[in-house]
C-alpha cells in the first residue's frame, strides 16, 4: 500500500463508520488478529543471545510492501501480514517482544550483516549465494508466477509467449535470475527474442509499471495473488510458467549467529507443535505453501529438486 493513499478496504470501515457510528478493525490489520497468544517457554528464552535477553526484545527489519507476506495497514504504521503474525507467535514462546522496521527490500541483508538488526524477514527468499553472507531460518515455501493485465490476452502458459517482452521485477529478488538463466535462455535457444528485465526498489513500484504500461508483465510471489488482485485500479490475471521454481523462504540472522538462529528455530518448531502455525497460513490463505519441518540453510541441506521443462 503506498502511504497517504487508503485502500479499498480502510474506505470500506470509514464509510460503515460514518452510517453506524461504530468504529471497528478488519482481523487482517491487527497483529495476530484470530491467532491464539502462546506462553513463553523459560528453556526457549535461555536459548537466547545474553543481549536480546537483556533487552527483553528482537530488532527486526522488513520492506512493508508486500502482501500477504507483509504490508501497512490502513493506518499506514502497523505492519500486518502472515510473518508478522509468525513474529508474534515465536516471540511469544521465547518471552520476548519485537520492534520493527520498514526499508528498501535491498538493504534487508545488509542491516543485518552490518549489526543494525537482529534479524530480516520478507519472504526472503534462501539461497546458497545468500547463505554466503546471512545464516536462514526456514519457515515456509514459496513459488512464483507470471501477473499480467487481464486485457493480455498474448502471454499465455507457453513459455514462448514471454520472448521478447518487458518483464518488471523488484531489485534484490530472485526472479532476475530466473529471467537471465532460464527464460532468455530457453528464447534464444529457439530464435526468439530475449526477455528484457526491468528492475524496480520496491513491490509497489514494480506493479504500477505494469498498470502504466511500461512492462508487459511481473513476476511475483503466488501468496501474493489474491492482495494484488484485490488492490489492482486493473484487472489481473495470474498464469503459471514452467520456469519458477519453488524456493524455501525464511527469516535471516547474521551468519555467525548461530546462537539466535537456534532460539528462533526452537521458537518456531513450538509454534508448530501447538498448532498456530497451520492457523497463520490458514488465515492468509496460503496453506499450500507451509512448510512442516522447518530448518536452518534448508536450500543447501535439503535442496528442493526442480523439474525442468
Amino acid at each position: 500500500m503506498t502511504a497517504g493513499i487508503p485502500t479499498p478496504l480502510a474506505t470500506a470501515v470509514l464509510a460503515f463508520t460514518m452510517l453506524t457510528g461504530v468504529a471497528f478493525a478488519d482481523e487482517a490489520e491487527v497483529v495476530g488478529a484470530g491467532i491464539p497468544a502462546l506462553q513463553a517457554d523459560k528453556s526457549l528464552h535461555d536459548m537466547l543471545p545474553e543481549k536480546i535477553r537483556e533487552a527483553g526484545k528482537i530488532s527486526i527489519v522488513t520492506d512493508a510492501h508486500y502482501p500477504p507476506c507483509q504490508y501497512f495497514a490502513a493506518d499506514n504504521k502497523t505492519i500486518v501480514g502472515y510473518e508478522p503474525d509468525l513474529w508474534k507467535a515465536i516471540t511469544e514462546k521465547l518471552g520476548i517482544t519485537y520492534t520493527v522496521e520498514s526499508i528498501d527490500f535491498a538493504g534487508l541483508i545488509p542491516g543485518v550483516e552490518g549489526g543494525r538488526y537482529d534479524m530480516a524477514a520478507e519472504c526472503i527468499s534462501d539461497n546458497p549465494e545468500r547463505q554466503k553472507r546471512v545464516t536462514f531460518i526456514d519457515d515456509a515455501y514459496a513459488t512464483g508466477a507470471v501477473f499480467k493485465l487481464a486485457s493480455n490476452t498474448s502471454i499465455t502458459s507457453d513459455a514462448d509467449s514471454l520472448c521478447g517482452l518487458t518483464v518488471a521485477v523488484q531489485q534484490g529478488f530472485d526472479f532476475v535470475n530466473v529471467v537471465n538463466d532460464e527464460m532468455t535462455p530457453h528464447c534464444t535457444s529457439k530464435g526468439l527474442k530475449p526477455v528484457t528485465v526491468n528492475q524496480y526498489p520496491s513491490g509497489d513500484a514494480v506493479l504500477l509499471a505494469l498498470y502504466s504500461g511500461r512492462v508487459d508483465f511481473v513476476l511475483n510471489d503466488i501468496a501474493a495473488t489474491e492482495e494484488i488482485k484485490k488492490r489492482a485500479p486493473k484487472p489481473i490475471r495470474v498464469v503459471e510458467n514452467e520456469y519458477l521454481p519453488k524456493y524455501y523462504n525464511g527469516m535471516v540472522v547474521k551468519k555467525d549467529n548461530m546462537e539466535l538462529a537456534e532460539a528462533l528455530l526452537a521458537g518456531l518448531k513450538a509454534v508448530h507443535a501447538e498448532g498456530v502455525y497451520d492457523k497463520i497460513m490458514e488465515k492468509w490463505d496460503i496453506s499450500l505453501l507451509a512448510l512442516k519441518e522447518p530448518g536452518i540453510n534448508l536450500a543447501t541441506k535439503k535442496p528442493l529438486t526442480q523439474p525442468k521443462p
